[in-house]
């Protein structure tokens, strides 16, 4: 989804249960206050009051910045700014900077030892922020967790791809580093982190359900009651800025997909892959290989069938059409696409937001997490959180 879409979304926390909440009057730090194990899994806070440890409350923390010069990068470095945290390295797709020095060429080992070294100095916490999307950086972070370096990360590749190579990611983080990846499902949303506290709290994961889309929030709130044509509607997300350049990506649905693998690893279970799950594309089979222009002018032939797809979810009173991931905990099946809702479905009062619904043995009705699920600024303070949660014990 595109930044633009981003612009209008409030952010909002709701449990749907008696009680009511909102990140206007609630910081994130109430959902993300927790212990942090050696693999970067959050776990539930101790009833037991424990002794404070100043020492890693006073530790500075010594940061690089990797993909500095993007678009949530130049967000990090203005809300690490605000809170006057400056970062020791900067570093781009072929250059770095170091401790103020002169940009010299990107070598991530002499990154990693040069981090250990200040951190070393300076009795501080070292820490990688990664907010690219770049395989190649990724493949570093199993040196760096090994050798004691945080990393907080908004590149959600690793943590949906091959589970194999997830797992042996997990299993070389050596404490105290951490491996913080709250903003890849949700960008600033504590969704990650809440899933795990509940989980690890003794709560039975037994449903995750999420709108995880901004730009297929819009599509079908659009087409919803007949208001607009599916075609329409995705002429029009385009031209707002919703939409990748090529609306197909984010039609096909991958993306929730993603998320939707790490959502379901992080309740449990196993052997979950993308080339295993059931994905459902509104692109059209003979659409799939076209032009932009093409597949923009073909779409109308497709509008009547969806338009009647949608009205006959709409003939139960209150009913809507969402694009959604399922992740059934219990039955070990994860489904991404068109899903029917009834009324009382919390997605229902979703609107463009992202909203994630998770059903516990507690939590019968699901206690839901809803607000804006992209863009720049708060994708960059969901990593900065992570940063600061890097130098906790």
């Amino acid at each position: 989804m595109r930044r633009g879409l981003a612009l209008f979304l409030g952010t909002v926390v709701s449990q749907r249960t008696s009680h009511s909440l909102s990140l206007n009057n609630i910081s994130r730090r109430s959902f993300t206050a927790f212990t942090t194990s050696s693999t970067g899994i959050m776990s539930a806070p101790s009833l037991k009051k424990a002794k404070t440890d100043t020492s890693s409350s006073t530790k500075p923390l010594v940061v690089a910045v990797v993909g500095y010069t993007g678009g949530v990068g130049t967000c990090l470095l203005t809300a690490m700014n605000k809170i006057g945290l400056e970062p020791y390295a900067l570093v781009r797709s072929k250059t770095m900077k170091i401790d103020g020095g002169a940009e010299v060429p990107v070598d991530f080992d002499s990154l990693g030892q040069s981090l250990l070294e200040a951190a070393e100095k300076q009795n501080g916490t070292p820490v990688i922020a990664d907010v690219t999307a770049s395989s190649h950086v990724q493949d570093q972070y199993s040196g760096w967790v090994s050798k004691g370096i945080s990393v907080a990360t908004a590149n959600k590749g690793i943590f949906a791809g091959d589970e194999a190579k997830y797992n042996e990611l997990l299993a070389s983080v050596a404490s105290p580093a951490k491996l913080l990846h709250e903003t890849t499902v949700g960008a600033g949303l504590p969704v990650l982190g809440t899933l795990t506290a509940l989980k690890n709290s003794s709560h039975e994961i037994q449903k995750v359900e999420g709108v995880l889309s901004g730009t297929l929030a819009y599509v079908l709130g659009a087409v919803a009651g007949g208001k607009m044509k599916l075609s329409e509607a995705v002429k029009n997300a385009k031209e707002l800025g919703y939409t990748e350049p090529d609306p197909r990506m984010d039609l096909n649905g991958m993306d929730v997909a993603r998320k939707a693998v790490i959502l379901a690893r992080l309740s449990g279970l196993t052997g979950i892959e993308l080339s295993k799950m059931e994905i459902e594309s509104l692109v059209p089979k003979a659409l799939e290989d076209c032009s932009v222009d093409e597949f923009m002018n073909g779409l109308s032939a497709y509008d009547d069938d969806f338009a009647k797809r949608v009205a006959d979810v709409e003939k139960t009173a209150g009913s809507r059409l969402h694009y959604a991931a399922k992740v059934d905990v219990e039955n070990k099946i994860v489904t991404v696409g068109p899903m029917a809702c009834e009324a009382s479905h919390p997605f229902n009062s979703a609107g463009p937001d992202n909203l994630i619904a998770i059903t516990t043995n507690f939590y019968t009705r699901p206690l839901v997490v809803q607000g804006a699920g992209a863009g720049g600024d708060v994708t960059a303070t969901g990593v900065l959180a992570d940063i600061l949660l890097c130098k906790q014990n």
